[in-house]
């Protein structure tokens, strides 16, 4: 709160839109900037974590802050906090340089994705004109608790008096959580019905469906005026990387990359993998954190694999072992390991079978750095 109150950030007369949740925050944020920008105003967008380079997380009018923006900005930052006893973390940067950016490039509105639960959240400062949550599910249990009614306290501490909340359909305990503080400030949660059923929506699966009609609920909510024609567009031009995101290979083969790395985020993923292929089984190229809950994810992804290929990316986050992964993996299903993720995707493009990438943030996004062929550098980050 003091950096941004130093910086006289952000603008008070910009509408703010506040994302928190645990799955869909990314495309939910993207399908409401995309909608915006469809509309004629200008959007910052604010998301974490990067999957290439930090530019990423600061979007100014669609397109990534260039180095120079980013340069200057934490010059300025580093002189103002060189004397404070309390250094601001890695994300408080990061989230005071977002409104810094959006206010000196003056954006008519920003999209804020929650870093990490809500209560305690570095964007937690701000106070925004809409409040959004997102499906609640267990992810980051060794943060934010054991339990989807105690992840739910940490998502519900983004609601404020005043606000508007709108909300994907919930886990009992989760909206028994909502409901409560809600109460406890005098609003009501607005929870979204159904899927958008607009025919060409941008990013594939129903969940993306469901992430489209919390956005579009969210958006019309919020003091801007947007025409139907503008929710078309928008939803039909959205881009989000790293959410099955497919590359066509030759002979008529894909490579897919998702960032699923929890639970819900993979069986989202197997649906839309069966909704996409049928019953064609990918290699599957796998490295997942080691404090996820690996056995259900490797047991989720299972059933629609047809060999795994397991991988180390690079990134400072300790990673479950190989060994322990292929332990958990069905007999009947074949394991191999390739040292770095480049020799990974050429082992698995010689199957001449779809390939599916999968388990990492940090695995997508070094993906996405090989098969762009080196446009950005990438940049591994452990927030």
């Amino acid at each position: 709160m003091r950096l941004l109150n130093e910086l006289k950030v952000p603008d008070p007369e910009m509408p703010i839109i506040h994302v928190a949740g645990t799955n869909g925050k990314g495309s939910t944020c993207a399908f409401m900037d995309s909608v915006l920008r469809a509309s004629g105003y200008r959007a910052g967008l604010f998301t974490s974590p990067h999957l290439i380079s930090f530019r990423e997380r600061i979007s100014l009018d669609g397109r990534p802050a260039n180095e120079i923006e980013i340069a200057e900005g934490l010059t300025h930052l580093k002189k103002l906090v060189s004397e404070w006893r309390e250094v601001p973390t890695f994300f408080e940067i990061t989230t005071a340089l977002a409104f810094k950016l959006f206010t000196e490039k003056k954006m008519d509105v920003a999209v804020v994705e929650v870093g990490l639960g809500g209560r305690l959240d570095s964007t937690n400062a701000i106070i925004p004109s809409v409040c959004v949550i997102t499906p609640i599910s267990l992810d980051h249990q060794h943060i934010l608790g054991e339990s989807i009614s105690e992840i739910a306290k940490e998502k519900a501490g983004i609601m404020k008096e005043g606000v508007p909340v709108i909300s994907a359909p919930q886990h009992n305990d989760a909206q028994a959580i909502l409901d409560s503080r809600a109460k406890e400030l005098g609003i009501s949660v607005h929870y979204i019905g159904g899927s958008c059923d607009q025919d060409n929506i941008s990013l594939r699966g129903k969940h993306q469906r469901q992430n489209a009609a919390l956005a579009v609920a969210a958006l019309e909510n919020c003091p801007l005026q947007i025409n139907r024609d503008s929710y078309a567009k928008g939803l039909a031009q959205t881009k989000w990387r790293g959410r099955f995101e497919q590359f066509p290979q030759k002979k008529g083969m894909d490579i897919v990359i998702d960032g699923a790395h929890n639970i819900e985020g993979a069986r989202a993923l197997v649906e839309t993998w069966e909704e996409v292929y049928g019953d064609s089984k990918p290699v599957v190229i796998f490295a997942v954190a080691a404090n996820k809950d690996l056995p259900s994810l490797i047991n989720i992804i299972s059933q629609i694999a047809e060999n795994f290929i397991l991988t180390q990316p690079n990134t400072p986050r300790k990673l479950a072992s190989p060994k322990d992964v292929a332990k958990l993996i069905p007999s009947h299903i074949s394991n191999e390991y390739e040292e770095s993720v480049q020799d990974a995707i050429k082992k698995a493009e010689s199957s001449n079978r779809h390939v599916l990438i999968v388990g990492s943030l940090f695995l997508a996004g070094e993906a996405l750095s090989i098969l762009d062929e080196g446009n950005l550098a990438f940049e591994p980050s452990e927030q």
